[in-house]
């Protein structure tokens, strides 16, 4: 066979690579091409602080309908840094008949003979050049003869037509640019919300410290002990799921950061800054608690993300159709360790880890049942909700 292999951190995977693996696979007659998702790469520190596994998802998303392309994950799993000499060592010795082709960018070419052992890859592999836009054609055509001079094996142009897309530009521009959004597969665009990558609020530990200092003040202290727990286990269920670790962590701090406010003053906080309260919120205030606590989110705890304030609205009754950060507090306050008192815990607490939309419909499928014998407190949204996942299960056949 002849097999292409193209490197890279992909964060994210955008359709200027797949359309480069294409003409690769055309041009040189290669079988297949694999996209090799770089874990630590040498020249990075890490890969611009994106989980590795959602990477390699929008990988598998992006390539999902196209023939000939796969996936090599080898070099998330190495320990130290991924040096490409010792991937493609290994490469040559799984596939010691068959001719690989090594496919990098064209800023690549001109900085590889500084590479770590760039002379063991071009024994191993041909190397295809794709150029970049701008790129002087006349300086790469040099840089390929001097390789093919310096180094065993042989060095080619991928004979195509490059666009300005980057990866840095899609990463800083993702939310302000739908022009940007254009440039990659919708599956991946819908990955990228879903998952809040390349937000403009980052959270650290240090954040997360402050805010529960906060919350110390604010809520009684048996309150704030479930604050700890939910905020824990939206930690746990977010490196489960993918999500923005810390974000998730700092929505589970903050998630009832209203509730030890008086009814009266729930009330008044969402007339004053026209917040809409239900008929059954004005007869019982308390469910009020998650709009005010999204609002206190930049009123007084400088928290901007909109996710970490949906989740809090909704973190007791759910809404239909709910976004992942969503269903992480929803869920986290339900299992969290200090509960104890909820019926079959144990296997909810389980299936949040294997299935998070289960885990979710059935914590729903319990508070109706609770509801039904105080039907007076139940909030529409609630009902609205279960109906959803209802048929969202339906379709699954569970």
């Amino acid at each position: 066979m002849r097999i292409g292999i193209y490197g890279g951190t992909f964060n994210p995977i955008h359709n200027t690579h797949i359309e480069i693996a294409k003409a690769a696979l055309s041009q040189f007659n290669l079988d297949r091409v694999y996209f090799l998702v770089a874990g630590t790469p040498p020249h990075k520190e890490t890969a611009e602080s994106t989980s590795d596994f959602c990477r390699l998802e929008m990988v598998k998303l992006a390539i999902s309908d196209q023939q000939h392309l796969f996936i090599d994950d080898r070099e998330l799993y190495r320990s130290g840094k991924s040096f490409s000499y010792i991937t493609m060592t290994e490469l040559k010795g799984e596939y010691p008949n068959d001719d690989l082709f090594f496919i990098m960018g064209s800023d690549s070419l001109l900085s590889f003979k500084d590479w770590v052992m760039p002379e063991v890859i071009s024994e191993c592999a041909t190397i295809l050049v794709a150029p970049r836009l701008g790129d002087d054609k006349d300086v790469l055509n040099q840089a390929i003869s001097d390789c093919n001079e310096s180094f065993k094996g042989d060095f080619a142009l991928i004979d195509y037509t490059a666009n300005g897309l980057a990866s840095s530009t899609i990463r800083s521009l993702f939310y302000k640019e739908e022009s940007v959004r254009a440039g990659l597969c919708q599956q991946v665009v819908d990955y990228i919300f879903e998952h809040n990558l390349y937000s403009p609020y980052i959270y650290t530990y240090e954040d997360v410290v402050g805010l529960l200092e906060e919350m110390k003040k604010a809520l009684k202290p048996s309150r704030y002990i479930h604050t700890l727990g939910v905020a824990s286990t939206a930690y746990s269920l977010a490196i489960r799921w993918n999500y923005p670790a810390y974000t998730a962590m700092v929505a589970g701090v903050l998630h009832d950061c209203a509730k030890c406010i008086s009814d009266e003053e729930r009330i008044s906080i969402c007339e004053n800054n026209n917040i809409p309260i239900s008929d059954i919120e004005y007869k019982y205030p308390h469910l009020l608690h998650g709009k005010v606590g999204a609002f206190f989110c930049e009123e007084k705890y400088d928290v901007f993300d909109k996710q970490i304030a949906h989740s809090i609205v909704y973190h007791t009754t759910g809404c239909p159709n709910m976004n992942l950060l969503d269903k992480i507090i929803y869920v986290a306050d339900y299992i969290e360790p200090g509960r104890d008192k909820q019926p079959r815990l144990d296997v909810l607490r389980s299936v949040a880890y294997t299935d998070l939309d289960k885990c979710v419909f059935m914590i729903l499928d319990d508070s109706v049942y609770y509801l039904n014998s105080k039907s007076e407190m139940m909030d529409p949204k609630t009902i609205d909700t279960y109906n959803f996942y209802l048929k969202e299960m339906e379709k699954r056949g569970k």
